[in-house]
Formats: C-alpha cells, sequence, structure tokens
C-alpha cells in the first residue's frame, strides 16, 4: 500500500458577507430602547471628543469641553490658536474623569437595592438567642434557599457532619420565619408549614397535603373520597383551603424592582381623527460634530500622525449620528405599516387583531426580516389604550374554512378563554368539544392546536377543571 501525497491549485468564487466595525455599530444602535441609546449616546461622547451635546436652546452649540468649563477660544480669524490645538490633541490622551461629583451625586440620589430574602430572614433572627454555632449556620442556610424559599439540597451538602446539629436548629429557626412556608422541603412540606401557622382545627387539611397532595393537584376528588372515607363537601371544604396557600412563599423576594417604560414611539389621533406616528427624542441627547476638532483636522498645522487620529475620530462621530437618524427612519418605516395593518386592533380590542408577521412588514418596507426584527426588539410604542410592546401588534393565524383572512392566534386564544370561562365546571369542554365550536364559528383548527394554545396560557386541563 502506497500512500501519495498531492497539491492542487484551485480557483473558486464564493460570496461572503463580513460586517464591518460601522455596520455592527447600527446594529446595535437599532436594537437599543430610547433609555438606552441616551446612556449609549453619553458614554459616545465622554469616549470621543470630536462628538459635542448640542444647545437645546437653539442660540448655539455648546461642546462637551463648554459643559466642564473647558473652552478653546479662536482668534478674530476664526481659526484655532497654537496653545488652543496643542491642548485640543493633549485632550485625547487625557483620562480625567471630569463629572465624578455628579456621579457621586448620582450614586446617593441611587435607589437602596431591595432586600433579599436572606437579609428579610437574617433580620429576622438578628436578636434571637441561640448557641454561636447555630449562629454561625444561619447565613448558609438563608443564601442556600432556592427562588421559592425550598432549602432543596441536603445539610449534608452544606456543612461537616459536626455541624449537622447546630444546622438543624438552625433550619428550625429559619422555618419559623415570616413569610410561612419558608425553609420547605417539598411544595408538601411547605403548605403544611402554613396549615400549621393558621388558627382553627386544620388536620384534615394537613392530611390532604402530607397523603393525597398528588390527587388534590389533579382534581381527583372522588378518589379521595374513596381513600379517606370523607365526604365529597368536607374534601372541596379542604381543597379551598389549600388553594389559599402560597406555593412559593419567597418569589415576592426574588422579584426585580419595577422599572420605568419609556415609549420609542408615540401614536396619537389628529383633529381629524387619523393616526399620527412620532419618535419622541426629547429624552435623546442632540449631538453634532465638533467645530473645534473639525477645524483643527483641517488645519495645514496639524501633523499628519494627529490628522489620522482626528479622521478616527469625526468619522466615528459621524457614523453614529447617521445610525442614530437610521434608527428614527427604520422605525417610523415599520410602525408606520404595522398601525395600517392594525388599527382595528387598536380601536377594538384583541378581538380585531390581525395575523401578522415580521416578514410581513419586512416585504411591504423591502427591509431584510432581521432588520424588522431588531427594530422591534424590546421597544414600546404609547398609544391612546395604553403603552404597548410592539411585539404584541405581531401574531401568527388560523385559517378559515371559506378561505378569507386568517384569524390571529391571540384572538383564538381569547375565544377559547371565553369558551372555558362560560362552561359547565361539573362537564367541562374537552379540547376537542372546543375545536368542535370553534370549527363551527368557520375557523379550521385541530384539537392538537386547542392543547397547544390553553397549555402556553397555563389553563388547566379538562380532568383539573372539573367541580365535583
Amino acid at each position: 500500500m502506497s500512500l501519495h501525497l498531492r497539491q492542487n491549485l484551485n480557483v473558486r468564487m464564493e460570496q461572503r458577507l463580513k460586517l464591518t466595525p460601522q455596520m455592527i455599530q447600527s446594529i446595535e444602535i437599532l436594537l437599543l430602547p430610547q433609555m438606552a441609546l441616551e446612556e449609549r449616546i453619553m458614554h459616545e461622547v465622554e469616549a470621543n471628543p470630536a462628538l459635542e451635546i448640542a444647545d437645546e436652546s437653539g442660540d448655539g452649540v455648546e461642546s462637551a469641553a463648554e459643559a466642564s468649563g473647558e473652552i478653546a477660544q479662536m482668534d478674530p480669524s476664526g481659526q484655532l490658536s497654537r496653545d488652543d490645538r496643542e491642548w485640543l490633541l493633549k485632550r485625547k490622551n487625557s483620562h480625567q474623569d471630569e463629572d465624578a461629583p455628579d456621579k457621586m451625586e448620582a450614586l446617593a440620589a441611587a435607589p437602596e437595592r431591595d432586600a433579599s430574602l436572606a437579609d428579610h430572614l437574617l433580620e429576622q433572627l438578628r436578636f434571637a438567642e441561640m448557641p454561636p454555632g447555630v449562629r454561625a449556620a444561619l447565613p448558609e442556610i438563608c443564601w442556600a434557599l432556592d427562588i421559592r424559599g425550598y432549602l432543596s439540597g441536603d445539610l449534608h451538602e452544606l456543612f461537616p457532619e459536626e455541624k449537622l446539629d447546630d444546622a438543624e436548629h438552625a433550619l428550625e429557626l429559619v422555618r419559623g420565619c415570616d413569610p410561612a412556608g419558608i425553609g420547605a422541603r417539598n411544595l408538601a412540606d411547605c403548605l403544611a408549614l402554613q396549615l400549621m401557622r393558621q388558627p382553627g382545627d386544620n388536620s384534615f387539611e394537613l392530611l390532604l397535603v402530607r397523603e393525597h397532595l398528588d390527587d388534590v393537584l389533579k382534581n381527583r376528588l372522588p378518589v379521595i373520597v374513596q381513600k379517606t372515607g370523607a365526604a365529597i363537601e368536607r374534601i372541596k371544604e379542604g381543597v379551598e383551603v389549600i388553594s389559599k396557600l402560597d406555593p412559593k412563599p419567597g418569589l415576592p423576594f426574588a422579584r426585580a424592582a419595577n422599572s420605568y417604560v419609556v415609549p420609542d414611539v408615540v401614536l396619537e389621533r389628529d383633529e381629524r381623527d387619523e393616526w399620527v406616528i412620532s419618535i419622541p427624542d426629547n429624552r435623546i441627547p442632540k449631538i453634532r460634530l465638533s467645530d473645534a476638532y473639525t477645524q483643527l483636522y483641517e488645519s495645514g498645522e496639524t501633523e499628519a500622525r494627529d490628522k489620522a487620529y482626528l479622521k478616527e475620530k469625526l468619522g466615528a462621530a459621524r457614523f453614529l449620528i447617521d445610525a442614530i437618524a437610521q434608527r428614527r427612519r427604520t422605525l417610523l418605516k415599520i410602525v408606520t405599516e404595522i398601525i395600517k395593518h392594525q388599527s382595528a386592533f387598536l380601536d377594538h380590542g384583541v378581538e380585531q387583531l390581525r395575523p401578522l408577521m415580521r416578514q410581513d412588514i419586512a416585504d411591504k418596507i423591502g427591509m431584510h426580516v432581521a432588520t424588522v426584527s431588531r427594530a422591534v426588539k424590546d421597544k414600546y410604542i404609547q398609544t391612546p389604550v395604553g403603552v404597548l410592546p410592539l411585539a404584541t401588534f405581531f401574531s401568527g393565524g388560523i385559517a378559515t374554512q371559506d378561505g378569507s383572512e386568517a384569524e390571529s392566534s391571540r384572538s383564538v386564544k381569547l375565544r377559547i378563554h371565553k369558551l372555558i370561562d362560560t362552561e359547565d365546571k361539573k362537564n367541562p369542554l374537552s379540547d376537542q368539544e372546543i375545536a368542535d365550536i370553534l370549527a363551527k364559528d368557520g375557523l379550521d383548527i385541530s384539537r392538537r392546536t386547542v392543547t397547544k394554545y390553553r397549555i402556553a396560557d397555563g389553563i388547566p386541563s379538562t380532568r383539573q377543571r372539573r367541580s365535583f
């Protein structure tokens, strides 16, 4: 067997898409919602001395240097003096944080971090009497609780053998804290902890939770009757008590603080009752090229090395200004087409939401669908019916049997909700029965689609909805 090595020289043509740094920046600008765009612009102004914040009063232009009290003066001919040219060129290498006092004030004014579940528990046990070993174990246990407030791991995984007794004692103290149910091992334990703190005799409810929870969750009340011999009315009373307990008592401490939403687009009606779309930019800093740096670049006295630096900074500044303007134009085009298609939804509610895909908008305005997706991502529109995510206006559709325009999936889900809300709870509708009812109304929908929509909206199954 012989092995031959050969070299071949082949020529072939191929196309590749290579994103330039400018293209990447343009995509990033398009992705940013308004508040993030404001932060990005201020960051670029701080990093690029060729950018200035325009004076909003319209009486002139105030540069970033002027805002900080440093002003480069021009001689009567309109040219920069030698000293000022040297100062501007030195400024490019300066890393002094001139805004430090303002930043410290902003930090001082920032809202305090919400207390975590561990902080909340440790504060309750702060003055409780306990042995030193038990107190030492408390932080480890409190921080080991999951988002629900459960201790899902084993104490052996957190503590060595010689500290297990103290850890068990510490865990019992945590389980006695508020909110009730914290420190539970599982759902049944969590519910039992809450029942034991409620007034009155809850022994039957404790029995249901500890021995028949799976049947309770699946609404198999007749099975519980057979196992316990209790009357179904008593079982229903117990299930009602259990349903009011909190299965995830730690969750409120995990929720982030509410964030403000600043709409990227505003939709209003004019005096002729026609839709008017605008891009609010009162929060976005107005930026422009620095006259001083432009003149320095155009000056014949500037050295080639410094000109190369100035060319780079002025080019980056121009591209940022163009990218912001392009973001505005793109949003206007996209939202204009969306409103043309979904005006009935704004007037009459979700029942009139028409099927609309991002590809549909892309085809109408001659853009790539990826551009449309980036433009609407995390963006909000202020409308007469409230501030809505732009994604609200997009929805898949269910075909109609007569071949007319499809109905949006959101409106179909709403119809399913209404059917379930008005059903006989002792004989709830099956997914097939719901599909048959919708088919009589002209929708071409299968049982599997009904099941998919029901599960996606968190609606229980037919068995779980049945009332005995």
